[in-house]
């Protein structure tokens, strides 16, 4: 019994303490200092090219709709257009009935005036007999005029010369209800553009604020303008309609299609900024960490944000100048993790100015 006591305690005495956890290793993120800079905010919207005037074709009556070999596909935007040319014909059952009957009728008026006629110049009837006939034949003709001028008004043609502007593509042999918009078409004269701002964004905007247009998915600027004008009320859908007045708009696309605009804020002079990437956007509302050089830990800081601009966001509350922020891994951090700067291959720390 002693033996196998004392074989215990000896087990006991050789068995390892147990392992203590180990912190874990600080994590490398890029660091920069917040500071008061110049900042120019923008703000970018949806627009749509528009000319200084237009003219539509609309269909008179309903049909259905066809094409000339010129649009075997149906009409696009940017194409050019003749005054007065045909660009599209409506076939109305009623109006080809109409002018058929009229033919008809006009046929059968002057066959019976050119029998009373000649029983007249015979003088077997009296002029006031043959009369009613020449009023029935007079109002023949004018009925086949009318039928006639009824199908000429379904070659639906453009009213002035210009580029077309095609909202909806009508297929051909698809039927349209009278007033439909067929086409618009461009008349000329200097360009515009028509956007709407959010409701909340109104107080921002004023006339005379310089606009850049951008195709969507470029990065490069295709033209300028000045912001023209602000409507007074806000939509039902909580928008502002807007005018932009094109200055220089040589790349901009034909009227009619779309274009991003990015509307150049009044100026800031002293605004604090961070980079995009360093907000953390959650349901609370945005955060950054902010790095104290003692601790080297990040702390999750709330931050109250406004205009953007440049990649970068301005900092309405939170922060103070001066503090270290995390610009470049903040998705891996957690509030009170141990963070390390980034250094390069020439052992320096990564720049911590702000812009």
């Amino acid at each position: 019994m002693r033996v196998a006591i004392l074989l215990a305690l000896l087990l006991a005495g050789c068995a390892r303490p147990p392992a203590i956890p180990e912190e874990p290793p600080p994590l490398p993120v890029r660091l920069e200092a917040v500071e008061r800079t110049s900042f120019q905010p923008t703000l970018t919207l949806l627009g749509v090219v528009r000319p200084s005037g237009e003219a539509e074709v609309v269909a008179p009556v309903a049909g259905r709709l066809r094409y000339p070999a010129r649009f075997p596909a149906g009409l696009a935007t940017g194409t050019e257009v003749r005054a007065g040319e045909v660009l599209a014909r409506l076939f109305n059952p009623q109006s080809e009935l109409n002018l058929a009957e009229a033919r008809l009728l006009l046929d059968a008026a002057r066959s019976e005036l050119d029998r009373h006629q000649r029983a007249f110049d015979a003088g077997l009837i009296s002029a006031s007999h043959l009369s009613p006939f020449k009023v029935e034949a007079d109002l023949a003709v004018r009925r086949l005029t009318a039928a006639q001028q009824q199908l000429g008004s379904l070659d639906l043609r453009s009213p002035v010369a210009g580029r077309l502007m095609i909202d909806r593509r009508l297929p051909a042999e698809g039927e349209v209800a009278a007033g439909t918009v067929i086409a618009r078409i461009a008349a000329g004269g200097a360009l515009r553009v028509e956007g709407r701002a959010a409701a909340a964004d109104r107080d921002r905007l004023r006339p005379g604020l310089t606009v850049r247009f951008v195709m969507p998915g470029s990065p490069e600027t295709t033209g300028h303008g000045v912001l023209q004008e602000i409507a007074p009320l806000v939509e039902a859908g909580g928008t502002v309609p807007l005018v932009v007045e094109v200055i220089d708009g040589e790349g901009l696309p034909v009227p009619g299609e779309g274009v991003e605009m990015r509307v150049e804020l009044d100026l800031r002079g002293e605004a604090l900024t961070v980079p995009e990437e360093a907000l953390v956007v959650a349901e609370g509302g945005s955060a950054v960490y902010v790095v104290k050089a003692r601790s080297g830990l990040a702390q999750r800081r709330p931050v109250t944000t406004g205009g953007r601009g440049g990649g970068r966001t301005e900092v309405l509350t939170g922060l103070s100048p001066g503090e270290r922020v995390v610009v470049e891994g903040t998705a891996l951090l957690t509030d009170g993790a141990p963070v390390t700067a980034v250094v390069d291959e020439m052992g320096r720390q990564a720049p911590e100015g702000g812009r």
